[in-house]
């Protein structure tokens, strides 16, 4: 039997394509497990070997930490002026990424990968400075250690005790072309450090005896090298795909990691990406939002944005459910996405009150899947206290209880007449609807309160002997106490159903948004309409199509801000491209709404480079307004500015200013180019 052809998976193609694409630049990595390992002195070292090759190689910046021999590898390399940048009254200096991008060289060295820039520069984070020198076409040769890397965080802070403030997404790391580990023993590593080679003496031997302790050393070392190795394994196994080379391919891996509004969200997104980068797993990140309720408020939402964040920097595709029963929906998830794999946190409680309250761990172990299951144990040193979602209005209301007194009155009367005519032992059942119209109006504790009342109205009147509370024939016994029991899973199954409704209203009160913005744009009149009816003028058309264009403008971006602040209610404002090519203020939310020049200097970023920007983002985020671009066909014609961080933004909302973005950039992308 002949074998099959195999054919080249075209996704890893694409990833090899794009390896060689020459338009971009190469990224090396210079990796160690510890400071003083040597890292920048290989890095020199290497440039000064590229310069005899006569390739183009400059230093954009490089610490020499005032070590001797650091220092006299930059003696015959050319540096680029720091850009000093007043901070706090204090001149802090940074890459000058501005004048980089202008020399363009052919390779620059940027030392210290994880460093974090001072406030007032383009990006945050140095990696972000690296990337787009990337973008250029700019080589790229870096220096980093293990510990900075997010998915190592906790493990380091479980060996060392000490937790990396400066850290960078591993998927960064995931896109180096080349890595070169930097590797000498602890011993030697040990000695450096008593020569004050690394740190000065002082600083040296308090060093030592702290994260520079020999099992620490040995678990970072350990921790680099599995590092390297997934990530060969993993570039390997792409390279076997592309050139269809035959091999015992395992099944797709899909992971889905659960989290909860908790401070440990962040840690078990780490853990997940682990585990989906040696399964070569694609992966999501799953959160389920209870029934009822809009969304997490104060830390909790804090907590959860922050977790969603990192899972999509890491590279998890974000999925917001809804509903009363976690396992039940993480499990109709997995189910319908061929998931493989399922990672959730261990429960902080005790294993009683965990069995009691039925929580989403226990039933999904018990779940009859087919999926893994990794529980995860929180390892952060302190325990916080999990915020729970906003709870419901529970104020007491007179007026509540009163009305449902009248009801019992109201149906004690009926059943005084019906006694006449059917069992009186039936009667007691005709309080149910006081019950469930209790729950339905008022909500749990009034619908309690109609289900005992009710009960001991039906013994006092209807029960022998009559007019007391005592009860003789045990058949009546039993009967009150099956209504009870009764009444009570009724009013609770009316208070989920209540809150199923209110979840489903405010999907569709998304879904009529997103209609009602659709018909307010069609209502507008078709550009083609319009030039059509001018293609007879001559002289009076280009001022006519002017004044056409302004007003139309005006409409389209007056609906846009009106429907932004339907999704989030705080100040905003619309700019298009105009003719000069440079953005233009066509409306805002209100005529108080200050944009100043270092506003609009972060909004044409975003303009250029079809990105988002501003507050909570990864770049230029010093500024209070976050921009979204508004794309027509890869092409960008203006940006939507609001007074609001981005990270805070829960997945929905972006997901909704998206969709209103897009509606307006089909709306106004053939009147902005006129």
């Amino acid at each position: 039997m002949e074998e099959k052809k195999l054919r080249p998976d075209p996704d890893a193609l694409l990833k090899e394509v794009e390896k060689e694409d020459a338009r971009k630049g190469r990224l090396k990595i210079f990796l160690g497990y510890a400071p003083g390992v040597g890292k920048t002195y290989a890095m020199l070292n290497d440039a000064h070997v590229l310069k005899k090759r006569g390739l183009d190689v400059v230093v954009g910046i490089v610490e020499t930490h005032q070590r001797a021999e650091t220092e006299a590898l930059l003696a015959d390399l050319e540096i680029i002026p720091r850009k000093m940048i007043d901070y706090k009254g204090i001149s802090i200096g940074e890459m000058d990424l501005d004048a980089v991008l202008v020399r363009h060289p052919a390779v620059i060295l940027v030392d210290e990968l994880a460093h974090t820039n001072v406030e007032g520069s383009r990006h945050p984070k140095r990696y972000q400075d690296i990337e787009e020198l990337l973008e250029q076409g700019i080589d790229v040769h870096t220096t980093v250690n293990i510990q900075h890397f997010e998915s190592m965080n906790d493990a380091v802070e479980k060996i060392t005790g000490v937790r990396m403030l400066e850290t960078l997404p591993d998927t960064f790391f995931d896109r180096a072309d080349e890595v070169q580990v930097i590797d000498i023993p602890w011993e030697e590593l040990t000695q450096r450090l008593k020569e004050g080679k690394v740190y000065i003496p002082k600083q040296a031997l308090h060093a030592i005896d702290n994260f520079f302790q020999r099992g620490n050393l040995f678990a970072l070392r350990e921790l680099m090298l599995t590092l390297v190795a997934r990530k060969m394994d993993s570039e390997l196994l792409n390279y076997m795909r592309a050139k269809a080379i035959p091999g015992p391919w395992p099944t797709s891996d899909k992971l889905v990691v659960c989290i909860a509004a908790s401070p440990y969200a962040k840690q078990l997104i780490r853990k997940a990406y682990s585990i989906a980068k040696d399964a070569h797993a694609e992966w999501y990140a799953v959160y389920v939002l209870p029934s009822g309720f809009t969304e997490p408020s104060g830390k909790a939402k804090v907590y959860l944005t922050d977790a969603l964040n990192l899972a999509e920097e890491l590279g998890a595709k974000i999925m917001t459910l809804s509903g009363d029963n976690v396992a039940d929906e993480i499990i109709r998830f997995a189910r319908e996405n061929n998931i493989t794999q399922i990672v959730i946190g261990k429960p902080l409680r005790s294993p009683l009150v965990e069995f009691f309250k039925r929580s989403p761990v226990s039933r999904l172990l018990y779940a009859s899947s087919d999926f893994e299951l990794h529980l995860i144990t929180p390892t952060m040193g302190r325990k916080e206290k999990e915020p729970s979602p906003p709870p419901q209005q529970t104020a007491f209301k007179l007026s509540n209880y009163l009305a449902t007194l009248v009801m019992i009155a109201i149906i004690t009367l009926a059943n005084a007449v019906l006694q006449n005519f059917i069992d009186p032992s039936s009667l007691v059942y005709i309080y149910l609807i006081a019950i469930i119209v209790s729950a339905l109006l008022f909500g749990v504790w009034p619908s309690i309160f109609t289900s005992i009342f009710s009960l001991l109205t039906y013994d006092f009147f209807f029960t022998v002997p009559r007019y007391s509370f005592t009860m003789k024939d045990p058949k009546e016994i039993i009967n009150l106490l099956v209504f009870l029991f009764t009444a009570i899973i009724v009013g609770q199954l009316v208070k989920v159903v209540k809150k199923q409704n209110i979840a489903l209203q405010l999907r569709l009160e998304r879904v009529v948004l997103i209609e009602e913005m659709s018909k307010e744009f069609l209502i507008l009149p078709p550009f083609e309409q319009l030039v059509e009816g001018l293609a007879t003028f001559s002289q009076e058309t280009m001022s006519t199509l002017t004044f056409l264009k302004t007003t139309i403008l005006n409409d389209i971006s007056n609906l846009a801000i009106k429907y932004v602040q339907k999704v989030i209610n705080v100040p905003c404002f619309v700019l298009f491209r105009a003719k000069s090519g440079d953005l233009q203020l066509w409306s805002r939310s209100s005529p108080d709404l200050e944009i100043n020049q270092n506003d609009m200097a972060v909004a044409h970023w975003s303009f250029s480079h079809g990105e988002i920007s501003g507050a909570g983002t990864e770049t230029l985020p010093s500024i209070p307004y976050c921009f979204l671009p508004i794309k027509s066909q890869e092409e960008t014609i203006g940006v939507v500015g609001i007074k609001y961080e981005f990270k805070n933004l829960l997945p929905e909302q972006r997901r909704i200013l998206g969709t209103i973005s897009n509606l307006t950039s089909l709306a106004a992308a053939r009147w902005v180019r006129l």
